[in-house]
């Protein structure tokens, strides 16, 4: 019956775009540079993400996908984000769960197939260019003789009602630096209310334009332990360094 469904979206999707199946691009572990700072507790949660393409004119599109622990089943998050306001302008989250799949049977692939004519819809919508090398690098790094970096200043927190972390932080900033000249490129609140910690995870670099794309990860409790919360943020390299 699975087959016979994948089948059906398939050829319903090919008949309405009449268009390619898209293919993942390579699984990225954004964690790589780094280790968790929650000692005892257990990370369950580890998400992996894609980069599918960029446009000329500041769009990335990504997806997040993560099996999902406790409740079980896959849940796939997929955005095109505007990387010179941080706005997403396209956001599917695709879950398993909505196809009865309560044991895990679907894979990534599978709901990547089910859902590959609203994505194309999408990414052509978006003028998002596929196929581009897409390396995840960590900071610093140097571009046109200026040493780059990036840091998370100005944490803020609260108390933690939970007594899961000594304190939760409700505020952050992501700060980038270029040579003595600096920036502030995001102020932002937590995804979860209950985040002990947060990374800088490294970057990506558009193949089209002097921007980059700044990976961050809040590290919140969840089910039996912690798990990871990726965000994503533009900064252009030429301009708005003070």
């Amino acid at each position: 019956m699975k087959k016979v469904l994948l089948l059906l979206c398939f050829v319903f999707g090919i008949n309405i775009l009449h268009a390619q199946v898209l293919t993942p691009p390579p699984e990225i572990d954004l964690f790589q540079y780094y280790a968790s700072s929650s000692g005892s507790l257990n990370m369950f949660e580890y998400p992996y993400a894609r980069i599918w393409g960029w446009s000329r004119d500041g769009k990335a599109a990504y997806s997040v996908e993560r099996a999902v622990d406790g409740r079980g089943g896959r849940i796939i998050d997929f955005v095109i984000v505007d990387l010179i306001t941080d706005y997403i302008v396209f956001e599917l989250k695709m879950d398993s769960f909505d196809h009865d799949d309560y044991d895990g049977d679907y894979t990534f692939e599978d709901l990547f197939l089910m859902y590959n004519h609203l994505m194309l819809e999408a990414l052509q919508a978006h003028n998002i260019i596929l196929g581009q090398r897409n390396d995840f690098l960590s900071f610093p790094f140097i571009r046109n003789n200026t040493t780059y970096n990036s840091q998370i200043i100005d944490l803020r927190y609260t108390n933690d009602e939970y007594g899961m972390f000594e304190r939760v932080i409700s505020r952050y900033s992501v700060l980038v630096t270029a040579g003595n000249r600096r920036k502030i490129i995001t102020n932002a609140i937590p995804l979860s209310p209950v985040t002990g910690y947060t990374y800088i995870c490294g970057y990506f670099l558009s193949p089209f334009e002097n921007r980059i794309m700044v990976v961050t990860a809040e590290e919140a409790f969840g089910y039996e332990g912690t798990r990871l919360n990726y965000r994503f943020f533009g900064c252009h390299l030429g301009v708005g360094f003070n």
